[in-house]
């Protein structure tokens, strides 16, 4: 890519907020570029939602490293966390770099963070570098999640070249350029916490500064308050969204819990295939820390975690309410967000052991998560069989026949035509999700040169409530062999 000197007066620019955390939070560095860079994929669609007018040329330009063309001042985060369930005070961004921030015509600010810029002060050993098939992952899972309703940071677009990076075999590097409305984390409150009070209060400022400006002028502790609580309620709802869409994210340590609750920094991850509660993605995860069951567990103790930042500001007693209201803000919304995969619109009685009973015979049967849920539309119609065969080829189980007996009576209490439930269903489970077996594909197409399928699901991931026709070889069950693929933290 040719270097060419900046017109400064003219050319976009990026502004950077974060220089007004103390100099220990950051370190300045340039990203090693990445030579003979072309594009892969462009999202338009979020271009678009964020006024952002950056053309190719220029967006090339922040994504290959070069930064000729667009003014900004990138630097690399410092934080902490847990790893693991293991305190690491040596993390920070060891392959990405926070260029600055973009400004929609409202005035919101947006994020924009370079993975795999290169190397930093807080590699780690490591090359500073992404592949294509880890940022291809990212740029679409985000997508899809976004796309369920579910709060998720989002990629901008992937760069590529012909550098080789090592890391099972050798890989052509890329870069993604992520947006969020913060990359302040979990552990940056670590970090602030183990530095002292006039780092905390510091931080507290800026966050509450950008999220919480309505409560400016309140007292520290009232601060505190707000963030905590925030963190919770807003994690506690973001967990509900996960399980109930079947996401598995594989590596939830404190570095990688969003302040905010967007899903943050993907490694492992995987969306169903076939149900299994206590489902593992992360092939690394030897003792199932972060299974699908786990998660909400894992979140409350990262809430936890945090809130034991704020001794000094916060009591016990607001600690533990903090809590509470985690626990019954999840509870709450995931009840809330399971019904309406059924096709349900109140809470009753009932309902609680209606969908545990259901995901104890999925997980008993093995039945596809996200096909189940979409084809129970098909019940009571002569395209039944569709739905009843994901269960049992031959003879639906007795466990399985009382449910749908339970279901009947509760889908009458509901007092709507069924024509009207159906249209709940289709409202409220996807056409399309992205499984690991599909994205594999996408990768492999895109390191032979071709982008065709990569944009193709960009875009489909964007409405997966849609038939998507186009894609229906997709909306099939899964091969045995394309079933619970698990991942490793490269990918």
């Amino acid at each position: 890519m040719p270097q060419t000197k900046m017109d400064t007066l003219n050319a976009p620019k990026l502004e950077q907020d974060y220089t007004d955390l103390p100099k220990s939070y950051f370190s300045h560095v340039q990203p090693e570029p990445m030579e003979n860079a072309k594009l892969v994929s462009v999202n338009h669609t979020l271009m678009a939602q964020i006024d952002c007018d950056l053309n190719d040329e220029q967006l090339l330009d922040l994504l290959s490293g070069y930064l000729q063309q667009v003014s900004c001042d990138p630097l690399a985060q410092k934080y902490v966390g847990h790893q693991f369930g293991v305190y690491n005070p040596d993390l920070g961004d060891g392959r990405g770099l926070l260029l600055g921030q973009w400004r929609d015509n409202s005035g919101q600010a947006w994020d924009f963070h370079l993975k795999g810029a290169g190397r930093t002060p807080y590699s780690r050993r490591g090359d500073g570098r992404a592949v294509l098939r880890s940022t291809i992952r990212e740029y679409l899972a985000s997508e899809a999640l976004n796309g369920l309703g579910v709060p998720s940071t989002r990629g901008l677009g992937i760069a590529t070249s012909d550098e080789p990076v090592q890391r099972e075999i050798v890989e052509p590097r890329a870069t993604l350029i992520r947006v969020s409305h913060t990359h302040i984390r979990f552990g940056h409150f670590q970090f602030a916490a183990s530095k002292g009070a006039a780092h905390m209060e510091t931080l507290l400022n800026f966050v509450v500064q950008k999220h919480y400006p309505e409560h400016q002028q309140d007292s520290l502790e009232d601060k505190a308050w707000v963030v905590l609580h925030q963190a919770c309620i807003k994690t506690a709802k973001l967990l509900a969204k996960w399980q109930t869409v079947g996401f598995n994210h594989g590596v939830m340590n404190t570095d990688n819990m969003s302040i905010i609750g967007e899903t943050f920094d993907f490694g492992p991850f995987a969306f169903f295939d076939d149900f299994k509660i206590d489902f593992i993605c992360n092939h690394s995860d030897y003792e199932g820390r972060y299974a699908y069951n786990q998660q909400a567990q894992i979140a409350l103790w990262n809430c936890k975690v945090l809130a034991t930042c704020f001794d000094g500001l916060l009591t016990e007693e607001q600690a533990q309410q903090a809590m509470e209201d985690f626990v019954q803000t999840y509870n709450r919304a995931y009840l809330e967000d399971m019904i309406a995969k059924l096709g349900l619109e109140t809470v009753q009685n009932g309902d609680k052991e209606l969908i545990g009973d259901l995901l104890v015979l999925m997980d008993e049967f093995q039945v596809d998560y996200s096909l189940f849920f979409r084809r129970l539309a098909k019940w009571q119609t002569d395209k039944e069989s569709e739905l009843f065969e994901l269960i049992h080829p031959e003879q639906l189980p007795v466990g399985f026949s009382q449910w749908f007996d339970k279901f009947s009576v509760r889908v009458e209490q509901e007092g709507v035509d069924l024509s009207v439930w159906r249209e709940r269903i289709l409202k409220a489970n996807p056409s399309i999700v992205l499984r690991n077996y599909i994205a594999q594909q996408i990768i492999e197409k895109a390191e032979r040169g071709d982008y065709v399928m990569l944009n193709e699901w960009l875009i489909a991931l964007q409405s997966p409530f849609e038939e998507h026709p186009n894609l229906a070889d997709f909306q099939q069950p899964p091969r045995p062999y394309q079933k619970g693929m698990k991942l490793s933290c490269s990918s």
